[in-house]
């Protein structure tokens, strides 16, 4: 049967060694609302291409440019139906690549809180030393790796708490076949905490390539300049000036949303947080009230 821990107390959250129980080291205030960007970028596009729509329609011909208007709406079908295609696509692979960042974040929080319970079953110094260290790891992870992550690198303070805790693993005494099995199972989610960390990293490091996002910027040209061709002085303005409007704010749109599912921690609106590790490591330091970690809130390590 499994050791139950008693019921404990959670730690006093004005005390200062225990960094906060979970709440974020630093402040993450996003570098620009992406929801403000978006309108900007949408309505800076209609504007101007409304206004281009002005002045084109005052050289345009007394009637159009097209004599066989077909000729022209199947171009532009074509043109339209080739960059949907293409942006459709390039969202489902950005999507699938955020979802995987997300999801690695995740795994590995659940890892470190897993990771922290089956400690106990150990002697309390073997038990102390790593649940330390895990503390550590997961301070360092919110105040230093993901703001990092935001450039596409690593964080070198929290891969030294990695090296600790492979150590701090090693030191693990085990005597009695529950305490053997209990290693086992350390192992395991040991290895989870590691998967998930190295999917965070690698999504936080992969981007389209240059080709991808040249041909967008071609098609989304090609789909909003098109249009210009069709402008016909025997309609009203506020039709023509509408329709193209519409037509780059949503070509825009999905430029933006491609760049947002592109940047997963890109600290902006919407892009993930370390929410699930702050939620982890407040549980750790809930049930481990007696650790007394190595290290400050923002995970750097305590003076001797």
């Amino acid at each position: 049967m499994a050791h139950v821990a008693p019921k404990r107390e959670p730690p006093d959250r004005t005390g200062s060694e225990r960094g906060g129980g979970g709440r974020f080291p630093v402040a993450f205030p996003p570098r620009v609302n992406l929801l403000l960007l978006a309108v900007i970028v949408i309505a800076v596009a209609g504007a101007s291409v409304a206004l281009m729509f002005v002045v084109h329609r005052r050289r345009a011909p007394d009637a159009r440019f097209f004599i066989e208007v077909e000729k022209g709406t199947g171009v532009f079908a074509f043109i339209g139906t080739a960059f949907a295609v293409l942006l459709a696509f390039v969202v489902l692979e950005a999507f699938a690549s955020f979802n995987d960042a997300r999801s690695g974040a995740e795994s590995e929080a659940t890892g470190v809180v897993e990771l922290s319970r089956t400690s106990e079953f150990f002697a309390p110094a073997d038990r102390e030393r790593f649940a330390g260290t895990l503390i550590c790891y997961s301070r360092a992870v919110i105040s230093d790796e993901w703001p990092a992550m935001a450039d596409g690198e690593r964080s070198p303070l929290v891969q030294r708490w990695v090296d600790d805790l492979d150590q701090a693993l090693r030191q693990i005494d085990v005597r009695t076949p529950k305490q053997e099995a209990a290693f086992l199972q350390m192992l395991e989610e040991e290895a989870t905490r590691v998967e998930g960390r190295r999917v965070r990293l690698s999504e936080s490091i992969r981007v389209l390539p240059a080709p991808v996002w040249f041909i967008l910027g071609l098609g989304a040209a090609l789909t909003i300049g098109f249009p210009l061709l069709f402008a016909d002085r025997r309609e009203s303005f506020l039709v023509d000036a509408s329709l193209i409007a519409a037509i780059s704010a949503l070509v825009t749109a999905g430029l933006v949303l491609v760049w947002f599912l592109d940047h997963p921690y890109a600290n902006q609106a919407g892009s993930i947080r370390p929410t699930e590790m702050a939620t982890s490591l407040g549980i750790v330091e809930d049930e481990q009230p007696d650790v007394v970690p190595p290290c400050d809130s923002a995970g750097e390590l305590s003076p001797e």
